[in-house]
């Protein structure tokens, strides 16, 4: 076993307010070794190597690995906490257990903004997405407070062949792209 124990150091109100709570805790020992391990293992992760912190979105809530630290957003109660660090812990853990079949990735992912969404959208401003323009959605899906399956047009020709590579870019985010 990698890491014994995940130790809660605070619960607190979320900056965003809405009733969330956030967390702090420690580790017990740094993860610097196993980083680059989940970087392979989540996709979606921002792996940062020379500040040694490791960043991913589980729905929505943001967890953040820095040192012998970790700090994670948006839970509901102190009961969603403590499952949240054991998940971490056994993500941790098993994504250590499995390194030798896991290739590290020391890289840091180039994450994609709202221009270069937009230059994939359609482009056509037509509204039926709810959104006053295809900038306003290409930035609304970078937030991810709207989904790509909400422009009907995206999967129409002669705009369908961008639909994969904006499905892709999204799924960087961490977002879902269809619909439940």
């Amino acid at each position: 076993m990698y890491l014994e124990t995940i130790s809660l150091i605070f619960i607190k109100p979320c900056t965003t307010g809405g009733g969330r709570i956030k967390f702090r805790a420690k580790l017990s020992n740094t993860v610097e070794e196993v980083m680059p391990y989940l970087n392979s293992v989540i996709k979606t992760g921002l792996y940062i190597p020379s500040a040694k912190t490791f960043t991913y979105k589980i729905a929505s809530h943001i967890i953040n690995i820095k040192d012998d630290g970790l700090t994670c957003t948006q839970l509901t109660n102190e009961a969603q906490c403590y499952e949240m660090i054991d998940h971490i812990k056994d993500l941790i853990n098993d994504t250590w257990e499995q390194r030798d079949s896991i290739t590290p990735f020391e890289e840091t992912r180039d994450r994609p903004n709202a221009l270069q969404l937009y230059k994939l959208l359609p482009k056509t401003n037509c509204k039926a997405c709810g959104q006053a323009s295809c900038m306003g959605f290409a930035s609304k899906l970078i937030l991810g407070t709207t989904r790509l399956y909400e422009c009907p047009v995206i999967k129409e020709e002669p705009y369908a062949a961008n639909y994969k590579t904006l499905e892709s870019l999204l799924q960087l985010l961490g977002y879902e792209t269809e619909a439940d």
